[in-house]
């Protein structure tokens, strides 16, 4: 590719009118030349609508009348677009002044996601200090293609975490991609991580080029250590697999839903966390050392460095073994960014580093031919 890309900041927004104008203004705030912001309303309840009436023609602006949710509302929005490349910017996030300017810069002809950390900030705005997800070194798409279809998920970023080609949505809705039963049981970027692999190449960016919000009104109940919190997102991992199975039967790729969920250390986690959180007097699915072994079985087998698989060995087994009370502390370290101390974030780093170090993070690229293969 010749010439300056452009690039389409989707602001998909419900219900965030305390959060909306600082998540515009940081998609008009962009370095790079060309731009421009699209603003889809899902129906607010809220003063959203008179706040995106207040940037006048500095931005596109979708008001939708009936609520959809966010697939549906996001569906709306992207064909508008103008520029080959898009970001889609949830409305209590910021990206930072050179997020564009950035995503453009690397952008090749057969891209088609680029992912990216982001920095964690309190509903103030103020940062954290963790970056989340921290991403394995010298990751790729043959990687992550791989990883899909041994565990269901790869590493990737909440949404205002990557870039997409346009190119890939249009594939994916000619393809059947978007036509869901309940569209409101999976998200936008849970669909776009399932297929994006499939259709070209994704780029991993190592800084962050974003800012997620934790706040009292997330969805993922990023405040929270409860038994309810890890049951929701268990359901939700069975919905992904669901989705990503019926993608599969159209690509003529082999996935097994079952399998996948036993070599997911995600699934397990959550699994292992309910149980742990479940009130004596509530029947478990099974016992938690039973839960343990699959989870410690899928760890020695993930294909991470060892540096990776000793941490979380050791965090699976202090949940099981410890009491309750302990725990939960040792979950929050895992799941709640907010309760890590400074310490336990520099630890985390240093492991990756290791890990980047001895060169040895790749994960097992075994299993899927060339992404041009799987291009439709």
């Amino acid at each position: 590719m010749t010439g300056a890309l452009g690039v389409s900041i989707i602001v998909v927004n419900y219900n965030n009118e305390r959060f909306l104008d600082a998540a515009i203004d940081s998609a008009l705030a962009q370095s790079h030349p060309l731009c421009e912001i699209i603003v889809v309303d899902d129906c607010s309840k809220d003063d959203s609508r008179r706040i995106i009436s207040r940037y006048g023609d500095r931005i596109k602006s979708v008001l939708l009348e009936t609520n959809m949710g966010q697939i549906a509302a996001t569906n709306s929005a992207w064909p508008l677009a103008r520029y080959p490349i898009l970001i889609f910017l949830d409305s209590d996030d910021l990206l930072l002044p050179h997020a564009a300017a950035k995503v453009a810069g690397i952008w090749q002809g057969a891209t088609v996601k680029a992912q990216y950390p982001l920095a964690v900030i309190d509903k103030a705005g103020r940062e954290l200090g963790p970056v989340t997800p921290k991403y394995p070194p010298n990751l790729d798409t043959v990687t992550i293609r791989a990883e899909i279809l041994r565990t269901g998920g790869s590493p990737n970023s909440p949404g205002s975490g990557n870039a997409y080609s346009r190119s890939l949505l249009n594939r994916i809705r000619a393809d059947g991609g978007f036509e869901l039963e309940n569209p409101r049981d999976i998200s936008m970027d849970t669909i776009l991580e399932c297929n994006a692999p499939f259709y070209g190449e994704v780029v991993t960016i190592y800084e962050p080029l974003a800012c997620y919000r934790i706040h009292d009104s997330n969805d993922s109940m990023a405040y929270t250590v409860d038994k309810t919190r890890f049951d929701k997102m268990s359901r939700y991992i069975t919905c992904k697999l669901d989705y990503l199975g019926g993608r599969c039967r159209v690509w003529g790729a082999k996935f097994d839903p079952v399998a996948a969920r036993n070599c997911s250390m995600w699934s397990l986690e959550c699994r292992l966390v309910a149980d742990k959180l479940s009130d004596a007097s509530e029947p478990l699915g099974e016992p938690v050392w039973r839960t343990l072994f699959r989870a410690l079985k899928a760890c020695i087998r993930t294909p991470l460095p060892l540096s990776n698989r000793i941490v979380r060995a050791v965090w699976l087994v202090s949940v099981a073994i410890s009491p309750r009370v302990v725990a939960r502390r040792v979950i929050a370290l895992r799941f709640v960014i907010t309760q890590r101390s400074a310490w336990f974030e520099r630890f985390l780093t240093t492991v990756i580093n290791i890990s980047a170090g001895r060169g040895s993070a790749r994960l097992d690229q075994r299993q899927p031919p060339k992404p041009e293969k799987w291009a439709r």
